[in-house]
């Protein structure tokens, strides 16, 4: 088949680290947020933010995580087929470029659709896929003027280095006990300097963003496992449970058991892919 969808989905990202790569090709597009993409094997970053498009081929290995304390929305289709290389390159988002999308809304509506029709079987079903990501290459062909001065951008031109290295080390280490002041340490900085840094930075403490990073995973676990016990997701949240289960009510105005309840578990992607 010319091209076949292998994963899709659309997510708030956190650190991701893929020494061996992916198995397909993948078109991602940045919703909200900002984050960093780093080649592994070229020692090449890409800094990505919301509006913009981006790809890799297959078994690239690489990592990436969020630069902000905002979400990261990242849409994601991942695919392979005759046609795969040939139809990105005629896009320009191989080899891996940034571009800005002259119809980025139509371009997420298009991964939606397809991460929807993904979970229906069928020979039909996957012409209509196919179709679908024909047609999604057709809208990232057509990019807005500027688009075309998309760089490498190195690390330090994306975010300061140390507060880089910060963020990182904070989104690898969120589910563990972290102090800020090891944090802080592990970057050079005296705590009271770091954190006064931070908040210049990302106009929040360095506290707040480790709680926002444990909230969103802890809202994760809930929506993708539905029997998980309480006590469990505060453990891979990275807190105790009666200060997870405070928290949480704080943040969302509902303890972690009633918002399930309210929410209910959402739906697998595709082969259980992520980014």
């Amino acid at each position: 088949m010319p091209l076949y969808a292998y994963s899709a989905g659309r997510h708030h990202q956190y650190y991701h680290y893929r020494p061996d790569g992916f198995p397909s090709y993948q078109i991602f597009l940045i919703r909200s947020g900002e984050g960093l993409f780093r080649d592994l094997a070229n020692g090449v970053e890409f800094a990505l933010s919301a509006g913009q498009a981006f790809a890799i081929p297959p078994d690239l290995p690489h990592e990436y995580y969020p630069l902000s304390h905002e979400p990261w929305h990242v849409g994601f289709v991942g695919f392979n087929g005759t046609l795969a290389s040939s139809a990105l390159e005629q896009t320009r988002l191989l080899p891996s470029t940034p571009l800005e999308p002259d119809q980025f809304e139509a371009c997420w509506d298009h991964i939606g659709e397809i991460w929807l029709d993904s979970h229906e079987l069928g020979d039909q079903r996957l012409l209509d896929l196919s179709v679908k990501l024909y047609q999604l290459m057709l809208l990232l062909r057509n990019r807005k003027p500027h688009a075309d001065d998309s760089s490498p951008l190195p690390a330090e031109e994306a975010r300061n280095q140390t507060l880089q290295k910060a963020l990182l080390l904070m989104n690898q280490h969120f589910t563990e006990p972290l102090l800020i002041s090891n944090l802080a340490s592990a970057v050079g900085y005296s705590s009271q300097h770091f954190q006064k840094l931070f908040r210049q930075q990302f106009h929040i403490t360095p506290h707040q963003y480790l709680q926002n990073l444990r909230m969103e995973r802890a809202v994760q676990l809930l929506q993708e496992n539905g029997s998980l016990q309480i006590q469990e997701v505060a453990r891979q949240a990275g807190m105790e449970t009666n200060y997870f289960v405070r928290l949480f009510r704080s943040t969302y105005g509902h303890t972690p058991r009633a918002w399930r309840a309210l929410n209910g578990s959402s739906r697998n992607e595709l082969a259980h892919n992520l980014l």
